[in-house]
């Protein structure tokens, strides 16, 4: 059966390519075109918690960094390394801020969040998930970190956050303290959870994925990224 990738996009990113028995296609809308045309549809919607709209897909995932070409009987890409994605380095800054409270207090995970002000390009240009990477803060140093960007589905936000979790044993909390994050690669989409064991469980997993990761030479060489240091981009 011919295949369909259908991602929702600007019609002025239309992109259109044939591959040996496999047409993708990025366009708006699509789904309804690819059932008819007797294609397997994948949907990536552009629209936050708007999955259930797209039932008819075969399959709904959170971004193409989530596509697993090999179930639609393509060869499977080859640059994930160790449950991980290496990505284009980004940066990310600014002063850690009070969040909702849930995760020292609920999950036992203590995350430092930083405020979403200003940054409202890039939260649209990266997809929610679970991420990883160096931190620096100012007065302390450079830490292994793990970050989630997104809307805590288990948690039901209204508001897309930012919450890295800095892996290391801190003596009390650093609010206000400036904070910034080098991004080098990812985990896994945002997901929801049925309990709140299971979701502690993965974000756990998470750690040890990143922890692992970060000391190969492909990841370690950003921990001495100026950037992390006070120096501008």
């Amino acid at each position: 059966m011919l295949s369909c990738v259908v991602a929702f996009v600007p019609l002025s990113n239309f992109t259109l390519s044939i591959q040996t028995g496999t047409l993708f296609v990025y366009v708006r809308p699509g789904v309804t075109g690819g059932n008819a045309a007797g294609m397997e549809v994948v949907a990536v919607p552009s629209i936050p918690k708007q999955t259930h709209l797209y039932i008819a897909a075969d399959e709904v995932i959170n971004s193409l960094l989530d596509l697993q070409p090999e179930l639609w009987g393509l060869p499977p890409f080859d640059d994930w390394i160790d449950g991980t994605l290496p990505l284009e380095i980004w940066h990310l800054g600014g002063s850690v801020v009070k969040g909702f409270g849930r995760g020292s207090k609920v999950l036992g995970i203590p995350t430092a969040n930083l405020s979403t002000k200003g940054y409202s390009a890039l939260l649209s240009e990266h997809p929610s998930g679970v991420y990883f990477g160096w931190a620096g803060l100012s007065a302390r140093g450079v830490y292994k970190m793990v970050m989630s960007i997104g809307w805590n589905p288990y948690f039901n936000s209204t508001e897309k956050t930012i919450e890295p979790w800095l892996l290391h044993e801190f003596d009390g909390d650093f609010y206000g303290e400036e904070l910034r994050l080098v991004i080098v690669g990812y985990i896994r989409p945002e997901a929801n959870f049925t309990s709140l064991e299971s979701l502690i469980a993965k974000i756990h997993e998470d750690r040890r994925i990143a922890e692992r990761a970060l000391d190969l030479p492909l990841y370690l060489k950003y921990k001495d990224d100026p950037y992390l240091k006070g120096s501008s981009l």
